[in-house]
C-alpha cells in the first residue's frame, strides 16, 4: 500500500509537472548592423531567426535554442573601392527571464553558442573568401505583446558578440520584430 501511494504520488507530480509547462515558437526578422576590421565603415543588412523555448512550470525562467542567419555588406573606398559580404548563422542556447503577466511580457535574454561565418571581399584587384566558426554571446532586451491567448507578437534588440576576425570589435547589433505561437 505504501509503496503503491508513493508511486501515484510521483506519477500524479511527472504529469502535472508536464502539463503545467509552456513552449513558445517565434520567428522574427530585422536589421543588422556590425563594424568591420579593415574598414571604417559599418555593415548593414537583415537578421532572420527562429528560437524553440521550453517554459517549465510557467515561471519566468525560458529555455531555449535559437538558430538564424545574419547577412550584411559593406562598400568602402580607402584608395580603392572595395565591397564586403558577411554570412552568419548563430546557434545558441537562450536562456529567458520574462517580467510581467496578462497580454504584455517584458523580458531579458541571453546568448551562448557559435557561430558559422562566410566572408567575401571584391576589390578591382582581386577578391578574397573564407570562412570562420566562432564563439557567440550577448544579450537582448525585448518584450511579448500577446494578441489571443496563443498568438502573440515579439520586439527585441539584440547585441551580440562574434569572435571572429572580421569585425573590429566582434560586435552585432540587431533589431527584430516577429510572431510567436504558445503550445500552451
Amino acid at each position: 500500500m505504501k509503496r503503491t501511494l508513493i508511486s501515484l504520488t510521483l506519477g500524479l507530480f511527472v504529469v502535472t509537472t508536464i502539463w503545467s509547462q509552456t513552449t513558445y515558437i517565434t520567428l522574427t526578422g530585422g536589421y543588422a548592423l556590425a563594424n568591420l576590421e579593415e574598414s571604417d565603415t559599418n555593415a548593414n543588412g537583415f537578421r532572420i531567426n527562429g528560437l524553440f523555448e521550453y517554459n517549465p512550470n510557467d515561471g519566468v525562467l525560458s529555455h531555449g535554442f535559437s538558430i538564424g542567419y545574419i547577412g550584411t555588406t559593406a562598400n568602402s573606398s580607402n584608395g580603392q573601392q572595395l565591397e564586403y559580404k558577411l554570412n552568419n548563422v548563430p546557434m545558441y542556447y537562450a536562456p529567458k527571464f520574462t517580467f510581467g503577466s496578462g497580454n504584455f511580457k517584458p523580458f531579458v535574454k541571453g546568448a551562448l553558442g557559435m557561430h558559422f561565418s562566410s566572408y567575401k571581399r571584391i576589390s578591382n584587384l582581386a577578391e578574397f573568401k573564407d570562412n570562420d566558426v566562432g564563439f557567440y554571446g550577448g544579450a537582448s532586451v525585448g518584450a511579448m505583446f500577446f494578441i489571443s491567448d496563443e498568438f502573440y507578437i515579439n520586439l527585441d534588440y539584440e547585441w551580440a558578440y562574434l569572435s571572429n576576425s572580421y569585425y573590429s570589435n566582434g560586435f552585432m547589433n540587431t533589431f527584430n520584430l516577429g510572431v510567436g505561437y504558445d503550445f500552451w
